[in-house]
């Protein structure tokens, strides 16, 4: 038997009436002011796509009742409640500062191509540049460090993009594309509930930006900064 981890939060309602991703019942394992939700289990769902769509799931139910989110990595399991409070009292500092960060936040994703046939709009593949960065390597905050780095992996092209957004995105994550076509994936941390003046903006962004192909999803529980 497993506990098998969904989420970590802060300000949870009730769970009582939901189920896991095998249909187990979930439980809460209270660790210093937060929680672990989690389910037991004999053994770690597969990895498909089934189990993938049904996890979702379960953290977008928990994510819709919680003040903040932060979504395990799927997969994710302890043999025992002592072995569990073991790690996560490691990362506790860590997890406490992702919980801030996304307090009362949702995710939006932007999947940035080349738009068919522009002239040059697969020229800057691979590119780098550091627009926007709000930190510094080795600043004192691990979420500074990591504000930092996204922001030197941020292709040139796209900058003028985040700028348009940056005043309504709390957070950046951006991952170069690394397959012909993709610009760059960017994750984007919202104020819940600004999705839609979110989208507005994004295409007012694009409108402005020919040679790109914007693809805009969300919001969605704060995956990509767990």
């Amino acid at each position: 038997m497993i506990l098998y981890l969904y989420a970590l939060a802060e300000g949870l309602d009730r769970v009582d009436d939901l189920s896991g991703a095998s249909g187990e019942p979930l439980t809460r394992l209270a660790l210093e002011g937060l929680e672990v939700i989690g389910g037991a289990l004999d053994r770690a769902p597969g990895v498909d796509k089934a189990s993938l769509s049904r996890q979702d799931q379960v953290v977008r139910q928990l994510h819709a009742r919680a003040t903040a989110l932060l979504p395990m990595r799927f997969g994710a399991a302890f043999g025992s409640d002592a072995d569990l409070r073991r790690a996560l009292t490691l990362r506790l500092a860590t997890l406490r500062e992702r919980l801030a960060l996304v307090r009362n936040g949702e995710q939006m994703t932007l999947r940035v191509l080349g738009a068919p046939g522009a002239p040059g709009a697969l020229g800057a593949l691979g590119a780098r540049g550091t627009p926007g960065a709000r930190g510094a390597p080795g600043a004192a905050s691990g979420a500074e460090y990591l504000r930092a780095r996204a922001a030197r992996a941020v292709p040139p092209r796209i900058a003028p993009l985040l700028a348009a957004l940056e005043p309504l995105a709390r957070d950046t994550r951006v991952e170069p594309g690394r397959a012909p076509g993709i610009i760059a994936t960017v994750y984007q941390l919202i104020d819940r509930g600004t999705s839609a003046e979110y989208e507005r903006a994004v295409k007012a962004a694009a409108d402005g930006m020919p040679a790109l192909s914007i693809r805009v999803t969300g919001p969605a529980p704060c995956y990509a900064f767990t």
